[in-house]
C-alpha cells in the first residue's frame, strides 16, 4: 500500500494535503477552542477524541455567542474539520480505485 502511494504522484500529494490540514485543524482546535473550553470548567480529554470534535465546537459557539464575541475561528475550525472528512474520503475512494485498477486499464 505505501509502496503504491510512494511511486503514485497524485496520491502522494492527496495524502500529503490531508496529512497538513489534518494536523492544521487539529493544531486550530487545540490552541483556539479547547483553551476556551477548558476556562468553562471542561475536562482533560477535551481536543483528543475525534468523535467529540463537533460536540465541543458547538460548545465553544455557545460560549462565544453568549459572551458576544466574533465566531470567526468557529466557522473557520468547522469547515476545516468537514474539508478533512470529505478530503480523506476522497483520497480513500482514490487508492481504491487505483488499487483496483491497473495502470494500462
Amino acid at each position: 500500500m505505501l509502496r503504491l502511494i510512494y511511486h503514485n504522484r497524485e496520491l502522494l500529494a492527496l495524502v500529503s494535503l490531508l496529512g497538513v490540514s489534518a494536523v492544521a485543524g487539529l493544531l486550530m482546535h487545540w490552541i483556539v477552542i479547547c483553551p476556551c473550553l477548558y476556562r468553562r470548567g471542561s475536562r482533560f480529554p477535551t481536543g483528543l477524541l475525534f468523535w467529540r470534535v463537533f460536540n465541543e465546537m458547538r460548545r465553544y459557539k455557545e460560549i462565544k455567542t453568549a459572551m458576544g464575541s466574533q465566531l470567526t475561528p468557529y466557522y473557520f475550525s468547522f469547515i476545516l474539520a468537514w474539508f478533512n472528512l470529505l478530503l480523506a474520503l476522497g483520497t480513500a475512494l482514490r487508492v481504491l480505485w487505483v488499487q483496483s485498477h491497473p495502470p494500462g486499464y
